[in-house]
């Protein structure tokens, strides 16, 4: 009789269990397991997918995504404000991560219509624009302590390297997106290289919206104290170095190319590359050695 009732038992917590099973909403099973097939839309947000140990999860990215190297042996969606769906739906994601600078809508309503979730991210260009992207990064991906650890490196750095300005007045910066066959094009207001400069304290010596080509005959009237040319690839001086000799950039050496990702990607890296244009821009606040600091060998 014993032994009945203790199968009776058994069988009736199965039944139970199998009922709890079919009566939970296939959403919440479907919630409590990460993604696998991630397509990041946004060279920002693949950089912070990577930074929190989830790269292994990306089956594609877009041609923003340069960055780490990894990321540019992916599978190529297109550009970020060009997208196709049936190219997106081609390599089965079952998430797709964009910033809300992505596009066309449409294509993303219909990424949903087929059954792919969609996470759209904010994308405000400033240092806690950044914490907040990781953040609702991390938490799309379940990553949250990663995120946590993530955000306070970055908050970390960038704080480090901004106390420095803090009373300080920022030089007249010419800011140029990559110089070559189109010649020199200037970023003006509304732009992210403004943002960036806003984060700076400097000061843009171009008046203008959006960017635009800049003569010769512009750059000396403009006359910054310094310049930043960005690249995606390696740096090619001689392309702008004649063209800005005559400016008070040119005079004093202070013509500086930069990697655009890191420092107009507002990504991850921000604090480094906060760093290292603090260090450009000010050079008076780099932090002294000090007596029993020895300088590394072969440094200048």
């Amino acid at each position: 009789m014993k032994r009945s009732y203790c199968r009776l038992r058994t069988a009736l917590t199965s039944v139970l269990t199998m009922i709890v099973v079919l009566m939970t909403p296939a959403a919440s099973v479907a919630e409590a397991t990460p993604k696998q097939r991630i397509i990041s839309i946004d060279g920002a947000l693949t950089e912070i997918v990577y930074a929190l140990g989830a790269g292994e999860r990306l089956v594609a990215v877009d041609t923003t995504s340069r960055y780490p190297q990894a990321a540019t042996a992916l599978p190529d969606v297109g550009y970020m404000r060009r997208l196709s769906t049936e190219g997106i739906l081609a390599l089965q994601p079952d998430l797709v991560i964009a910033s809300r600078e992505a596009g066309p809508q449409q294509v993303f309503d219909q990424l949903q219509q087929a059954g792919v979730e969609v996470q759209r991210i904010d994308a405000e260009h400033s240092v806690e624009g950044v914490l907040h992207k990781v953040e609702q990064v991390a938490r799309v991906l379940k990553l949250d302590d990663q995120g946590a650890q993530l955000r306070q490196q970055i908050r970390s750095q960038s704080e480090a390297a901004l106390v420095r300005i803090a009373d300080q007045t920022g030089p007249a910066t010419l800011f140029i997106l990559g110089a070559g066959n189109r010649g020199l094009m200037a970023a003006g207001k509304h732009t992210q290289a403004q943002a960036l400069l806003n984060v700076l304290a400097a000061d843009n010596v171009i008046d203008y919206q959006g960017y635009k080509p800049l003569s010769v005959e512009g750059a000396l009237l403009a006359n910054p104290a310094v310049v930043l040319v960005a690249y995606t690839g390696p740096a090619d001086h001689q392309a702008f170095s004649e063209s800005l000799a005559l400016t008070d950039a040119g005079k004093n050496g202070r013509i500086y190319a930069v990697d655009t990702s890191s420092v107009l990607g507002f990504g991850p890296r921000i604090g480094s590359a906060l760093t290292q244009l603090v260090d450009m821009l000010y050079p008076s606040s780099q932090p002294q050695p000090s007596s029993q600091s020895q300088p590394l060998a072969g440094a200048e």
